[in-house]
């Protein structure tokens, strides 16, 4: 019997080395204690229900809405190297391929709002953020960048002389002082306190793989 079919799989066989199988489910009633070959992908025409169980040794698992979970001990595949967060979508110009992309991560639980402005009375403008901002993040911070506009603007010369200032953000709202212009902005802000580096030894991990929280 060949070991694929012996894991108890569906037709007995891979399929573009994707291991199609139907485990403890209505018919059949047999738990396995090993699905599928290694190297290869597993999926399931039914419901999985793994309740005081566990999925050892596993490299990825790929959800129906295109995001997936990947281990950190996995091997680096094209879609980047292990441990990363990722999620998968169609690709919106080539039928052939998927579109992979990444969470962006860093040390704080970060905010941000973004948008356009304009100055129209050569001095200042007032950019007003949601109402709840203040009571949801701190430091905030302001970019600022002039639009250049062809239509509007005489010469290169005067896009160079284009500067903007922002004042701090005070009550959800922010001023923008500079020359008559457009311009587009991004705010900033931490949302909670994080501590990046606790120590092992007072630290309840909860969560598996790439997904661990405290």
């Amino acid at each position: 019997m060949s070991t694929f079919r012996r894991y108890g799989g569906l037709n007995y066989s891979a399929n573009n080395n994707i291991t199609r199988s139907r485990i403890s489910n209505s018919e059949q009633l047999n738990v396995n204690n090993y699905s599928g070959q290694q190297n290869s992908k597993e999926v399931f025409a039914c419901h999985v229900d793994m309740s005081g169980n566990s999925i050892l040794h596993t490299g990825c698992i790929y959800f129906q809405d295109g995001t997936s979970i990947c281990t950190g001990s996995g091997a680096q595949g094209d879609a980047g190297p292990p441990g990363i967060k990722t999620f998968v979508i169609d690709h919106p110009c080539d039928k052939n391929k998927y579109l992979v992309h990444a969470c962006l991560e860093g040390p704080e639980a970060g905010v941000y709002y973004r948008g356009e402005g304009k100055i129209t009375n050569n001095k200042n403008t007032i950019i007003k953020l949601p109402y709840y901002v203040d009571k949801l993040a701190s430091q905030l911070t302001v970019n600022l960048t002039p639009i250049y506009d062809s239509d509007t603007m005489d010469n290169e010369i005067e896009l160079e002389t284009i500067v903007l200032k922002s004042s701090r953000v005070k009550n959800n709202a922010f001023t923008v002082y500079g020359p008559t212009c457009e311009f587009f902005w991004t705010v900033y802000g931490k949302r909670n306190e994080i501590n990046v580096e606790p120590l092992k030894r007072l630290t309840d991990i909860k969560g598996t793989g790439p997904y661990k929280w405290i």
